[in-house]
């Protein structure tokens, strides 16, 4: 089912619409490994790039503690 207006985009069953988001992602992955721009990985202690060939580089350092959500909830829109 494809969406014509704002109005039908309720009409989407979630599992079409995670779908569509897994496949656009696997086609962004794809470019970003063939261009060898590195994939981004958030650790405890700092951003890191890791490349194809192995090298690892950090980006930026900080503090990025895992937090707990205290609601299960989720609001897309």
């Amino acid at each position: 089912m494809t969406v014509k207006s704002l109005k039908d985009e309720d009409k989407l069953p979630i599992k079409q619409v995670i779908n569509a988001i897994n496949k656009t992602m696997d086609d962004v992955l794809r470019v970003v490994d063939a261009m060898d721009l590195g994939r981004t990985e958030v650790k405890s202690d700092g951003v890191y790039r890791t490349f194809k060939d192995g090298r690892v580089i950090k980006i930026s350092g900080g503090n990025f503690t895992k937090k707990r959500v205290s609601q299960k909830r989720i609001k897309l829109f």
